[in-house]
């Protein structure tokens, strides 16, 4: 068995990534976990965007990103660990995997609510998406 000594999570303050996180945390012991928050604030309606601006949507989310970040790091800290947080603009799937891809990522662990059939198709899956393209293993945390 190989070790492992980088792993990436897909964090954005669910109760579904926080067991993600924890799972890590757990599996992982002696390995370096990193938090990403990819922001996709490009999701925000026009109508805001005319309101307040581009600048100001970016900040907004950005501080929001470093709030759930703080988060954690806090959740970590309770079980006396660390965590390097990330916080990147984007698509969710694909930032994830080119994280991976570029910081030597071992595994990558995120949460799926299970969705099947038309939900899924409607919404889409980011997990399913890591899963399918990931170069490294996945670990999908329900």
């Amino acid at each position: 068995m190989t070790s492992v000594d980088e792993v990436l999570v897909a964090f954005d303050g669910t109760p579904l990534s926080e067991k993600a996180l924890a799972h890590a945390l757990e599996v992982y012991p002696d390995a370096s976990i990193t938090a990403l928050h990819v922001i996709d604030y490009l999701e925000e309606s026009y109508s805001a965007k005319a309101l307040v601006g581009d600048e100001t949507l970016l900040e907004r989310a950005q501080d929001r990103s470093a709030a759930l970040l703080a988060e954690a790091e806090a959740k970590a800290a309770e079980r006396d660990r660390e965590v390097e947080t990330v916080s990147v603009v984007g698509k969710s799937a694909d930032e994830i995997l080119e994280y991976a891809d570029t910081h030597d990522t071992d595994v990558i662990v995120i949460g799926s609510h299970g969705r099947s059939g038309v939900s899924r198709m409607l919404l889409g899956s980011v997990a399913e998406t890591v899963m399918r393209r990931a170069t490294t293993p996945v670990t999908v945390v329900r």
